[in-house]
């Protein structure tokens, strides 16, 4: 596919040296607990593949359960509608596969990391050059968004994978009208469109082009692609009604709060709150250089557009549509955007392949006169994003913690407190905590069901009576400056002090559970 030159093999060392390091940076939490913040989403589809090993696959119409720590038979109030079923279908995969650990859980994500890097790479040195999809693939990995979010159990990293596959093979269809190419596009469309909404974003802007096109086999095309979206989408909707008959319904209220200006509190943000946020996050997740050279490369893709051929176009093509697909997502869903920075993680290939784009412009327009000096300059630039990349995350990566706000608080105390939790609780009981007020990942350690903050007596009271016929038992933080009034109304002899990683609490265990 590539000539092989000294050059050329220098170019892809270079890749492999960057594929390399995006895996190690992924790689660097694998061992770590769900203890930061944005880990939610790991506890959140590990229990929900925990769940589906439990109860069976088909228990729930393969309708997962992320926040049931029951016992199975799983009910139906606790099925999450939302969203297609496909990501965690492959977490159960990846649990009888590996295991139950972080770690696991963790390696899906980055594999599909690692394959999104790789495929963008491949895509941009296959029609624009080698040098140019190395520079590709350093504005990637030189992102935050990619080497925080590469390795969140979500939709993000399989989602982007699969649409640009779909894009890849869509691109390959048009330019060599081959069978095998137009069945892998429908292939990768119907998987992105399993996993997540913008798969639907891509078939109906790509069937839109399609029909625009004119007659003949882009027709049928669009056609076929249509079709394919109308079946996933009907079978989406009877899957969820199997699971749960409220499901629609369910389903189009989230939708409702999704296009809300509806905060996590409960309350509404202003339109220029919902900016602010936005620009925050994209200046704070990509770099702004990166924006800029991005913004560029689209104005100079544009200008010379009508001198493209074919294989040059369709990179640009790629991007385009990625951008397009996640600015009308993050516009659309303000709710989702606006509470969730990893919203805009598709602008991840649009911004990589445009920076590159104006890169590569740049060093032929320069290099002749200046003999590899643009070359130079331009790998120093990359490197000097990638670890501005690097050095940003720690800023990015904060404690989930479950006492309070002070980040003193023990990096392990989440998964010990839940361990604990685990130890001294029958599985059926209810257990009644008076922290965790952002319900962090604390019920996956602990595998019982919980009712966190609870700080009042009158509410604690309220607690024990809604979790009937079930038992209650308790896990009191001594620290909490209500916690000696709630205490006091607790009988002496149904309570024991523990200490947890250096913290005191209490055990509330009534009739001896």
């Amino acid at each position: 596919m590539f000539k092989t030159t000294p050059r050329s093999l220098a170019w892809k060392l270079c890749a492999l040296i960057l594929l390399c390091l995006l895996g190690s940076v992924l790689c660097g939490r694998l061992r770590h607990p769900w203890t930061y913040n944005d880990d939610y989403n790991g506890a959140f589809w590990s229990q929900a593949a925990r769940n589906f090993h439990r109860a069976g696959y088909f228990s729930t119409a393969g309708v997962p359960a992320p926040l049931y720590f029951g016992a199975p038979p799983i009910p139906a109030d606790y099925l999450y509608v939302h969203h297609p079923t496909l990501l965690p279908a492959m977490a159960l995969l990846d649990y009888r596969l590996l295991g139950g650990t972080e770690a696991a859980a963790r390696a899906m994500p980055i594999f599909f990391s690692l394959l999104a890097a790789g495929l963008l790479w491949l895509l941009v040195a296959r029609w624009h050059g080698l040098r140019e999809g190395a520079f590709a693939l350093a504005f990637f990995i030189a992102a935050p968004m990619e080497l925080h979010y590469g390795q969140m159990v979500n939709f993000e990293a399989p989602e982007l994978f699969f649409l640009l596959a779909a894009l890849g093979c869509f691109h390959l269809w048009r330019l060599r009208h081959s069978v095998r190419w137009a069945a892998g596009f429908l292939i990768f469309c119907g998987l992105a469109m399993a996993t997540d909404w913008q798969g639907y974003l891509l078939v109906i802007l790509l069937a839109a082009q399609l029909l625009m096109k004119g007659p003949g086999r882009n027709v049928r095309m669009a056609a076929g692609l249509l079709l394919l979206a109308l079946a996933s989408g009907l079978a989406f909707l009877f899957q969820i009604h199997l699971s749960m008959p409220g499901a629609w319904k369910q389903l189009f209220q989230a939708f409702l709060e999704r296009t809300s200006r509806q905060n996590d509190s409960g309350g509404a943000f202003t339109l220029g709150e919902w900016f602010s946020t936005e620009f925050t996050d994209l200046t704070t997740l990509y770099h702004p250089i990166a924006w800029l050279l991005a913004i560029g490369g689209a104005a100079l893709a544009l200008a010379s557009r009508k001198h493209l051929s074919p294989r040059e176009a369709a990179p640009l093509h790629i991007a385009v549509i990625l951008f397009i697909i996640d600015a009308f997502y993050i516009c659309a869903l303000r709710n989702q955007s606006y509470i969730h920075d990893f919203a805009s993680f598709y602008f991840l290939a649009p911004i990589s392949i445009f920076a590159a784009y104006l890169v590569e412009r740049l060093i032929v327009k320069m290099d002749p006169r200046w003999h590899g000096f643009p070359t130079a300059v331009c790998g120093v630039l990359a490197a000097a994003l990638i670890v501005s990349g690097i050095k940003k995350l720690n800023n990015i990566d904060t404690q989930f913690c479950i006492l309070d706000d002070d980040d003193s608080e023990p990096a392990g105390l989440m998964p010990d407190t839940g361990h604990m939790i685990e130890r001294s609780f029958p599985p059926d009981t209810v257990v009644i905590c008076n922290f965790d007020q952002y319900y962090s990942p604390l019920p996956f350690y602990a595998q019982r069901v919980m009712v966190n903050n609870i700080r009042d007596y009158e509410d604690w009271k309220a607690a024990v009576q809604d979790a009937l016929p079930q038992k209650s038992g308790g896990m009191i933080w001594t620290g909490d400056p209500e916690a000696a009034a709630l205490l006091s109304h607790l009988a002496p002899a149904d309570m024991r002090p523990v200490k947890i990683d250096g913290i005191d609490f209490v055990l509330w265990r009534p009739d001896k559970l």
